[in-house]
C-alpha cells in the first residue's frame, strides 16, 4: 500500500480513557498523564507499521471524544468548571470534536449508542480506512463487526491494568476480550506503554510534555479525580500551626470528583469524610492528595463527619 493516503477516524469513550488516564498519573511508576497529541502519534505510526506504508500517508482526519457531563449548576458547586474547560481545551487544539451526554443520577446515559452512531455515520461520509476505538466495553462489538463489514479496518486501543489505592481498595480495569478479538487491529496499550519505548522523554512520548508550547496539556489536572502530591501535605511542626478550640489536623487521603472525600486524623484513628459544602475559603477543585487541613468533628445520619475544613 505503500504511497496511498490511510484516512483515519479515531473515537474516544471519554469515561475509559479518564480511569486509563488517572492510572499513570496516581498509580503508575510514571506519574505523568497521557498525552492526546501522543496518543494521535502513535496512532499514526502503528497504522503506518500495520498498513505497511509510510507515516506520511497516515492522516487523522477525524477525532471525537464522547462522555458524560453533569449540569453547570453542579459543576460550578463542586468546583469542577475550570478543570472541565482546560481538559475541553486540550481536545480541542487537538483537533477533536467533543459530544457531551447528560449525567442523570449519578451515570451516563446512551454514551456507547451514540459514539457507535456517529462512528458508523462519519466512516460512511468519509470512508476511513482505519477506524480507532479507544475504549474497553464489549457493548461496542457490533460496531467493529458493522465497520468492518463496510471494509474498514478497526484498531482497538485498550488497557488492562490493577491496583491498590491509599485506603487499600483493588481497581481493576480491563478491555473486552472480544472487543478486542474481533477487531483487525487489537492493540493492548498497557503493554505498550511498559515496553518503556513510549515513555516520558521518549522522541514519541505517549505522556504530556511539560514544554510550554503543549497548550494547556500540563494544566490538566483539576479535570480528574485526584492530584498529583504537589508537597502541599509535606510535614510541619504541629507547633507552628494555629488551630481553634476543638479543631483537629488531618490530612485528605482521598478525593472524588462528586464533591466529597476522607481525612486521615493526625492523632490516629478512623479517617473521617467529608463533603465540599463544608469547605471554609477554599473550593473543592483546589484541595490535593496529602493536602493538612483543621476541621471539627461533628456527625450526620450516618455517623461521624469532618465539619468546617480549611487548609493549613
Amino acid at each position: 500500500m505503500s504511497g496511498t493516503l490511510i484516512r483515519i477516524g479515531i473515537f474516544y469513550d471519554g469515561n475509559y480513557l479518564y480511569h486509563v488516564s488517572n492510572y499513570y498519573v496516581f498509580h503508575h511508576r510514571y506519574h505523568e498523564r497521557l498525552s492526546i497529541s501522543g496518543l494521535h502519534e502513535y496512532v499514526r505510526e502503528a497504522v503506518s507499521r500495520l498498513e505497511k506504508t509510510g507515516v506520511e500517508y497516515c492522516r487523522i482526519v477525524d477525532a471525537q471524544y464522547f462522555r458524560g457531563r453533569y449540569p453547570t449548576a453542579i459543576s460550578e458547586q463542586k468546583g469542577w468548571i475550570r478543570g472541565e474547560r482546560i481538559f475541553e481545551d486540550v481536545l480541542m487544539y487537538n483537533g477533536v470534536t467533543t459530544h457531551f451526554w447528560p449525567v442523570a443520577d449519578g451515570t451516563e446515559k446512551s454514551i456507547e449508542v451514540a459514539l457507535s452512531l456517529e462512528a458508523l455515520e462519519m466512516t460512511r461520509l468519509k470512508q476511513y480506512d482505519v477506524c480507532v476505538l479507544v475504549a474497553g466495553d464489549s457493548d461496542y462489538t457490533p460496531l467493529v463487526q458493522k465497520l468492518q463489514s463496510l471494509g474498514t479496518r478497526v484498531m482497538v486501543l485498550g488497557w488492562e491494568f490493577e491496583f491498590v489505592n491509599d485506603r487499600g481498595t483493588r481497581h481493576e480495569t480491563h478491555v473486552s476480550k472480544k472487543l478486542m478479538s474481533n477487531a483487525i487491529y487489537p492493540v493492548l496499550m498497557s503493554e505498550v506503554i511498559d515496553s518503556d519505548k513510549y515513555g516520558p522523554g521518549a522522541p514519541l512520548s505517549l505522556f504530556v510534555s511539560r514544554a510550554p508550547e503543549t497548550y494547556g496539556e500540563e494544566d490538566s489536572t483539576d479535570f480528574w479525580s485526584e492530584d498529583e502530591d504537589e508537597g502541599d501535605g509535606e510535614h510541619r511542626d504541629i507547633s507552628s500551626v494555629e488551630i481553634g478550640e476543638g479543631e483537629n489536623l488531618g490530612k485528605i487521603v482521598l478525593l472524588n470528583p462528586q464533591g466529597w472525600g476522607f481525612i486521615a486524623p493526625e492523632n490516629g484513628g478512623v479517617d473521617i469524610f467529608f463533603c465540599y459544602a463544608d469547605l471554609i475559603d477554599v473550593t473543592f477543585d483546589k484541595l490535593r492528595h496529602n493536602l493538612r487541613v483543621c476541621y471539627v468533628e461533628g456527625q450526620n445520619e450516618k455517623g461521624a463527619i469532618a465539619r468546617q475544613i480549611r487548609v493549613v
